[in-house]
C-alpha cells in the first residue's frame, strides 16, 4: 500500500472520528450548518459522478477512446443496480444519508449500523486503483458526505444514553467500512478491468441515488437561492478536482 492510499484512508477515518468531540457536554452542530454541508456534499457527489467517475469507467484503456461495446451495456446495468442497493439499504437506514436527523427517530440502532455500514464499505471498494490511484473526486465526496452522518449518529448515540466509550467504538465502526471495502477490493478480488468497472458502476448508482435525494427532497417545497448558490459552488469544485487524467490532464 503506498502513501496515496494510507493518507486517503487516514483522511476519511480523522473527519469522522473528530466529531466524537460532540460527546462531550452532549454538544449539537446548528441545523443551518447542517444543513448547507450536506446539501454541498451532495451537489459534489453528482457533479463528481457525471465529471469524474462515469468518464473513467467508460473509457476504453486502447487510446483512451470511447467505443459502443457490451461492456458498457453492463456498466449501464451496474448503475441501476447500485440505485437498487441503495434503495434497499435505506430500509435499514431509514434514508439518514440525506442528512436529515429527524429519520433517524425510533430506528433500530443495530439495523442503521448495518446499513451504514454496507454503504460505507461498498462506496469504498473502487476508492483506489491496484496501481496506488486514489479516485480522488470519490473520497472528497465521500468525505463531505460522511460529516452530516457522523454528526446524526453522534446525536443518536447520546439521546440512547450510550456511553462515551460504546459511541465512539461505533463511530469507528463506521469510519473504517470504507477503508475496508477498499482493502477488499485491492487484495481480495481479482484486478479485472472489467470487474472494477463494474464496481466503480455500482458505486455510481448508489451515490447518484444518495445525491438526488438531498438535492430534490421532497420536504422542500421551495428551492432557495442560497441552495442554488450551494449546489453551483459544489459542482465547480468537482469540476476543478482532479478525477480522471486521462481526459482531464490537470
Amino acid at each position: 500500500m503506498n502513501e496515496t492510499i494510507l493518507f486517503a484512508y487516514l483522511l476519511i477515518i480523522v473527519c469522522i472520528l473528530v466529531w466524537a468531540t460532540l460527546l462531550i457536554g452532549h454538544r449539537t452542530v446548528s441545523p443551518s450548518f447542517m444543513n448547507g454541508i450536506t446539501i454541498f456534499g451532495g451537489a459534489f457527489l453528482l457533479g463528481s459522478c457525471f465529471i469524474n467517475l462515469v468518464p473513467h469507467i467508460f473509457l476504453v484503456s486502447e487510446g483512451n477512446a470511447f467505443v459502443v461495446g457490451s461492456i458498457h451495456f453492463k456498466i449501464a446495468a451496474a448503475v441501476l443496480v447500485g440505485f437498487i442497493i441503495q434503495m434497499l439499504l435505506e430500509s435499514l437506514t431509514n434514508g439518514i444519508e440525506h442528512g436529515q436527523s429527524h429519520e433517524a427517530e425510533d430506528i433500530s440502532t443495530i439495523g442503521l449500523m448495518i446499513g451504514l455500514s454496507l454503504h460505507s464499505f461498498l462506496e469504498g471498494m473502487p476508492l483506489a486503483d491496484i496501481d496506488g490511484e486514489v479516485h480522488r473526486g470519490l473520497l472528497y465526496g465521500i468525505v463531505l458526505h460522511n460529516i452530516p452522518i457522523s454528526v446524526i449518529l453522534i446525536g443518536l448515540f447520546i439521546n440512547n444514553g450510550y456511553s462515551t466509550l460504546k459511541s465512539i467504538l461505533l463511530l469507528m465502526l463506521f469510519a473504517v467500512m470504507t477503508p475496508m471495502g477498499s482493502l477488499c477490493n485491492l487484495y481480495l478480488l481479482p484486478p479485472y478491468p472489467t470487474l472494477q468497472r463494474l464496481l466503480m458502476g455500482v458505486v455510481v448508482g448508489i451515490l447518484l441515488h444518495v445525491s438526488v435525494s438531498i438535492l430534490f427532497d421532497h420536504h422542500e417545497k421551495q428551492m432557495s437561492l442560497s441552495k442554488v448558490m450551494l449546489i453551483v459552488l459544489a459542482f465547480v469544485a468537482s469540476y476543478f478536482t482532479p478525477g480522471c487524467p486521462e481526459i482531464y490532464p490537470l
